[in-house]
């Protein structure tokens, strides 16, 4: 798709997928938008890819994340992971957070539903950061299709 600009000059439009290829470069990218690593923001990014592929979706614009947490540091970090990993951006307004202390719950929406359910105490950070990446999905996540 092409568009011309506010100089007049004709650019391409690029639209970009999540590449879920390598979750390092994922945590990479993540720590840059975030500033370091920690356990929500992995948590996050996980969560956010188990969603694309469950649901086989690209993401950026085919998928849309209802996140129902404490919107407050570290719980909040998890907010950049799911923006990192699925593409769905406060910006774009297909991410919608709901200040709730009482649990983690996050909704993603495209054709079909997964419901997310996660607790798990603080431990040290950096430890815990690591740890995610390393644990299986179906220990981190309860999740179901609605």
């Amino acid at each position: 798709m092409k568009y011309t600009n506010l100089l007049g000059e004709e650019k391409i439009m690029i639209k970009h997928t999540v590449d879920r290829n390598s979750i390092s470069d994922m945590v990479e990218r993540g720590i840059k938008l975030h500033g370091h690593s920690g356990p929500y923001l992995n948590l996050g990014i996980k969560m956010g890819l188990l969603a694309l592929n469950l649901l086989e979706v690209k993401g950026y614009f085919d998928l849309s994340t209802e996140v129902e947490m404490e919107y407050r540091t570290p719980k909040s970090c998890l907010i950049d992971g799911l923006q990192i990993s699925t593409g769905c951006t406060m910006g774009k307004g297909n991410i919608r957070v709901i200040d709730n202390p009482e649990t983690i719950k996050v909704l993603f929406k495209s054709d079909k539903k997964i419901n997310k359910l996660i607790n798990f105490e603080k431990v040290s950070c950096e430890d815990l950061a690591e740890q995610i990446l390393t644990m299986p999905d179906k220990q981190l996540f309860d999740y179901k299709f609605n």
